[in-house]
């Protein structure tokens, strides 16, 4: 689209738009019978009407763009971690508080990695319904396998 020229050429283009539909749809109009022939003022209307409107979300939403996000968008927007925490360590802080709360994320997630880490046998947590093990529970598990020889 070229660029905003304003409100007089947006009505032109209409017109001219309007003009060309209309000269589509009069002979149309004549062509059919009685019953039918409502349908075609209806058509070419709703035909001009949703291309306005088309153009119309296109330039709303072009302009919003520019405008760039608005406070409240850009709240959405998770910030960068620049505290110097490794991108790895937040994901397995991320793994743990979602072990604690289910079971099935402990089970199929930590536990392996847990298991993994210990040259010997861990004995498994207490189950809880439904629930991860608790935080001491965790922390008893890691701090056996930091005791290894």
């Amino acid at each position: 689209m070229p660029a905003d020229r304003g409100l007089p050429f947006a009505l032109a283009r209409y017109a001219a738009l309007a003009g060309v539909v209309l000269l589509a749809s009069v002979p149309l109009y004549f062509y059919l019978e009685a019953p039918g022939r409502a349908l075609v003022p209806r058509l070419a209307a709703a035909l001009v009407l949703g291309i306005a409107l088309l153009e119309l979300r296109t330039t709303v939403a072009l302009r919003l763009a520019a405008q760039g996000a608005s406070a409240l968008d850009a709240a959405l927007v998770a910030a960068p971690a620049d505290d110097g925490v490794p991108h790895r360590l937040r994901e397995t802080e991320s793994s743990l508080r979602a072990a604690l709360r289910s079971r099935h994320h402990f089970e199929r997630v930590l536990w392996p990695r847990l298991t993994a880490l210990a040259r010997q046998p861990l004995p498994a947590p207490p189950a809880r319904r439904g629930r991860g093990p608790r935080l001491r529970d965790v922390e008893a598990l890691v701090a056996r396998i930091e005791a290894e020889p």
